[in-house]
């Protein structure tokens, strides 16, 4: 379970049109208390965003083309939208992972992203705030994530392995059959958002660190096949004889 832009975006967005006039734009975001607003066209296609910074561009180029007065030049003339809107929008697609949303926002320098369909359609809007939601979470909700992470991923259910937040820490009590499935259990609860450490008191029937280490014969940890300790270890002194004989014959 790996959190999306899907999960966490405002689908109802305020839109303008490119004919929209300025200053109405800047009283609709100092109304809303939102820093920008997309431009679509009437079907929801984006054209660009408009924010502050463009509408502050647009007073400082009329201060510096006309320190005198007179008429306006440049971006200081724009009437509409959609002559000071940024183009085009900084979007991404609504199935990608919060991690690659904050990378994108912070490389592109905004605090919101546009999420588009694949025709360019307007599907929501995501800010800072959305992608951080799921760190800002209660235990309860945290420890119900992580329960349905062990139990879809791992086939754990709570019955198995008991699972107590307080805090961001969680803290695991329980019996699975591997030392390695103990492990694989820490490194999957500890990437579940909100989780701020992981205190593992899982105990194991069968401690295969030994042979997840070995190279030889190594057996996934969750395969149906039955795991048989003693033949996995004929299996390697045999493999290991052979190998020994094929550098003595060459």
């Amino acid at each position: 379970m790996q959190w999306q832009v899907d999960d966490v975006m405002t689908r109802e967005v305020i839109t303008v049109g490119a004919d929209t006039p300025v200053g109405q734009i800047a009283s609709l975001l100092e109304r809303e208390g939102i820093s920008a607003v997309p431009v679509t066209t009437p079907t929801g296609d984006v054209l660009g965003v408009i924010s502050q910074a463009d509408l502050l561009v647009g007073v400082a180029d009329g201060e510096r083309d006309n320190p005198r007065g007179g008429r306006p030049k440049g971006r200081a003339t724009a009437v509409r939208g959609g002559d000071l809107m940024t183009t085009p929008a900084v979007s991404i697609d609504a199935d990608t992972s919060l991690t690659r949303a904050a990378r994108t926002m912070q490389d592109s320098n905004v605090r919101q992203l546009l999420v588009t369909g694949p025709q360019g359609r307007l599907l929501g809007v995501v800010s800072r705030g959305d992608l951080l939601r799921p760190y800002a979470r209660d235990d309860a909700a945290i420890r119900r994530e992580v329960e349905a992470v062990l139990r879809q991923r791992l086939w754990i259910h709570p019955e198995q392995v008991e699972v107590h937040v307080h805090d961001g820490t969680a803290t695991l009590i329980g019996t699975v059959g591997r030392h390695s499935t103990a492990d694989i259990v820490t490194r999957v609860v500890a990437a579940v958002p909100g989780v701020a450490k992981v205190d593992n008191h899982i105990r194991y029937d069968f401690d295969d660190a030994e042979l997840v280490r070995s190279t030889v014969g190594r057996t996934h940890p969750f395969s149906a096949e039955p795991f048989h300790p003693d033949k996995q270890r004929r299996r390697i002194r045999r493999t290991g004889g052979s190998r020994r004989r094929q550098r003595q014959d060459a």
